[in-house]
């Protein structure tokens, strides 16, 4: 049976809850170019045998997959974590297109953003990896950067969230990319998480032979808002989605 999934990318959200800020509660630390913190952790990988791009993330902050978009599987993919900041994504993708090293890329990208030490980045293109983390970011802030795949992450319970994510990654080779990304998503909970806790998580996976699929998304998976572990909501959603269209591994 042909998957229906190359006719009908998953293009799912939980819906955002707004909700109004205590106007007593303490405002937090100064971060007066960054904006708003919007991703915690993520992870930003590809696979060489099938040239599938993907990216997971989640975060206290809602929609979290909203700054998610700059992936494309003839070029690879940066991601922006520490406040949507469009234009650094936008620079860095261009110059991997145009033959630049994803450090290089990330350094275009950066270049002129005067709050770049509250960002991290992540790049990834077949002529390799690579993060920068800003020395100005909520602690626990770092990133680990692999052959095909770069983890990185702020405001973490401690350096065990990306150790956790890049073992559980580099331990599961021969597993579809879709399947890698959430596991390794679920370790980095599972080993603290984030601070403030997940309240919103994303997956985007960007690949040949998705026919009529807007952007060549095979996957695109989000959960704008729930109270508690995004992670969590995030696998659910990616399940009830292949049952319900009886996706081929």
């Amino acid at each position: 049976m042909m998957s229906r999934l190359g006719a009908f990318p998953f293009v799912f959200a939980i819906p955002a809850l707004l909700c109004q800020a205590d106007a007593d509660s303490p405002a937090p630390h100064s971060r007066p170019t960054a904006g708003p913190t919007v991703a915690s952790y993520a992870i930003l990988a590809r696979d060489p045998l099938t040239g599938v791009y993907g990216v997971a993330a989640a975060s206290h902050a809602p929609l979290v997959g909203m700054n998610l978009e700059f992936l494309d599987y003839r070029v690879g993919g940066v991601v922006v974590l520490g406040g949507p900041f469009l234009q650094i994504n936008e620079k860095a993708l261009i110059a991997m297109e145009d033959g630049l090293a994803p450090g290089q890329a990330i350094s275009i990208g950066l270049y002129g953003d005067e709050g770049r030490e509250n960002r991290q980045v992540l790049a990834l293109s077949p002529n390799g990896a690579a993060a920068f983390t800003g020395n100005a970011l909520e602690a626990y802030a770092g990133d680990e950067v692999g052959d095909d795949y770069v983890v990185a992450g702020h405001n973490l319970a401690g350096p065990d969230v990306i150790l956790a994510m890049e073992e559980s990654f580099a331990t599961s080779e021969g597993q579809p990319l879709v399947d890698r990304l959430i596991a390794a998503l679920q370790a980095g909970r599972d080993a603290g998480g984030e601070h403030d806790g997940e309240h919103s998580a994303a997956l985007l996976v960007v690949g040949p032979g998705a026919r009529f699929a807007t952007r060549d998304r095979l996957v695109d998976l989000r959960v704008d808002f729930v109270p508690n572990d995004a992670v969590a909501a995030l696998a659910t959603l990616r399940a009830r989605v292949d049952s319900v269209y009886e996706v081929v591994r």
